[in-house]
């Protein structure tokens, strides 16, 4: 997937007051390390999508350049010490900045990285549950993805985990493949009539056959956790605020880095992707979140408390497993050994509003 710039603008405000004391021994300190003393800084590295972004520079600079994470220079001045810099962006995250130009006639060029959090102020999901099913006590669920109608679920734990067909009404198992001990199952998806599932901390990614044999592995460099898909886009979790995009030979293509108006949205598990967004389970909690696939903002958010089972341990088997069935326009929904699970309609209209400006 290509992740671009969009069109939300913000302005880059240019001073000549840089070097206040709180910079110099920062400033010192690069200088040691490299011989060289920046041109260019950040006055903070955290900012709002739609803040103006403050450079300072240690005196007059010419010629000055501006571009973000590579793309075309943005601005080019022939002289001076302030100015505003108009671009786009709409992406959360941390992103690199490329200012260059000269100062006192010698060329520099300073590399600078900045933080966005969302502009967005999350809304709340409402949600209805149309009816409940029995669902596999047994089932320590990690994944869970329709596929032409038909549901399929992927299970943790050592020596417990599975890849299971599941008829859901009456949660019984259609077809099962059991994991190696060594394996802790995670998320699953299907692209392309293949089966994609993750596992833990083994670094190994199993593609199946629709009828369950073994059809390829492939390796990782981090945990995996949840695992959906757009398209021919695997989109993968690792319990970070990182989603992770990967094609369907398992070669990275990008990353999304998932905020809202208060900074990182950490403990991503579970993944579901419907119409453009992500909804996200957060590990350890009830919350389920609604993610803009484009650009990282967390647009939504519902607690899903009420639909807890009695007595299940809240603490270890939390809610995990997120299913849309298109044809219905309805989610289904599970946690790990839950008894049941739950067919639900939500409200997927909400998308939040503004951060109110200082």
């Amino acid at each position: 997937m290509s992740l671009t710039l969009k069109h939300t603008l913000f302005a880059l405000i240019l001073t000549g007051s840089f070097y206040a004391c709180k910079q110099e021994a920062k400033t010192e300190k690069i200088a040691e390390e490299t011989g060289q003393v920046p041109v260019a800084g950040l006055l903070k590295s955290r900012y709002t999508i739609g803040d103006s972004l403050q450079i300072g520079f240690a005196g007059t600079v010419t010629d000055l350049q501006v571009n973000i994470n590579g793309e075309n220079t943005v601005h080019t001045l022939k002289g001076t010490d302030s100015a505003a810099v108009a671009f786009g962006m709409n992406k959360t995250g941390w992103h690199q900045l490329a200012v260059s130009g000269k100062a006192k006639g010698v060329a520099f060029a300073d590399t600078l990285r900045f933080e966005m959090v969302s502009d967005i102020v999350p809304g709340e999901m409402k949600y209805t549950v149309i009816s409940n099913f029995p669902h596999l006590p047994t089932s320590f669920t990690e994944g869970l993805e329709f596929h032409k109608g038909e549901l399929y679920e992927g299970t943790g734990e050592n020596g417990k985990s599975q890849l299971l067909k599941i008829d859901p009404k009456t949660g019984a198992a259609l077809k099962s493949v059991n994991l190696d001990q060594q394996y802790f199952g995670e998320g699953i998806t299907i692209v392309n009539d293949k089966i994609y599932q993750l596992t833990w901390q083994s670094g190994v990614c199993f593609r199946y056959n629709m009828d369950f044999t073994l059809d390829k592995t492939f390796t990782y460099y981090f945990q995996g956790w949840g695992l959906t898909h757009k398209d021919t886009t695997l989109m993968t979790s690792d319990g970070s605020n990182k989603i992770h995009f990967y094609n369907t030979e398992y070669e990275k293509t990008g990353d999304l880095e998932v905020y809202d108006q208060h900074g990182p949205v950490r403990n991503i598990n579970e993944l579901e992707y419907v119409n453009g967004y992500i909804y996200a389970n957060i590990f350890e909690s009830t919350k389920i979140i609604r993610i803009d696939a484009v650009t990282g903002k967390v647009v939504a958010a519902m607690d899903m408390q009420g639909m807890v089972p009695a007595n299940v341990d809240a603490r270890r088997d939390v809610l995990n497993g997120i299913a849309y069935h298109p044809s219905e326009k309805l989610f289904y929904l599970t946690g790990k050994n839950w008894p049941l699970m739950f067919k639900v309609k939500i409200n997927d209209q909400t998308t939040g509003s503004r951060v109110a400006k200082k």
